[in-house]
């Protein structure tokens, strides 16, 4: 993915094939599939969460990813957002640690966080939910951690 298109390369029987496209427009794959394009016009939250959706699952690299509005950065908005995205869904653990990286990233600047997102009380929330909803274990640690390090901010 590059920029407002996307390419993918299959496999097909003449060989690898490199298809690319705007977001907005539909392809049909070789095997006949219809791939719906995207809406070009998003909001910024629309755009937001899908950009969550994919950090979550695939975790965010070497460079942390910090949410912004008009205001600054979302800080404890990100876990609206979060909160928004996943629902009443269960999450693997990988997801879960990805979202425990990305609500510390969300707060790694606070001198640029919008002055009504500075204290982090819904990132808590968020958090001690999924203290509630993991076993005993690795991940709930991790999770215990990440609640201790918010509270001495």
């Amino acid at each position: 993915m590059s920029g407002p298109n996307i390419m993918f390369n299959c496999k097909t029987t003449e060989g690898t094939e490199t298809f690319q496209t705007g977001m907005s427009d539909s392809f049909r794959t070789p095997d006949g599939r219809l791939v719906n394009g995207r809406l070009s016009e998003r909001t910024r939250e629309q755009y937001q969460s899908e950009q969550l959706g994919y950090f979550m699952a695939n975790g965010m690299g070497t460079t942390p990813v910090r949410f912004q509005s008009p205001q600054g950065e979302r800080g404890d908005e990100t876990a609206d957002l979060i909160s928004k995205l996943i629902g009443v869904n269960a999450l693997k653990e990988d997801e879960t640690r990805n979202l425990l990286a990305i609500l510390r990233a969300a707060f790694q600047k606070p001198e640029s966080i919008q002055p009504t997102a500075e204290e982090p009380s819904r990132t808590l929330l968020l958090l001690r939910h999924l203290a509630d909803i993991n076993d005993p274990g690795n991940l709930r640690q991790e999770i215990d951690e990440t609640i201790a390090y918010f509270q001495a901010r």
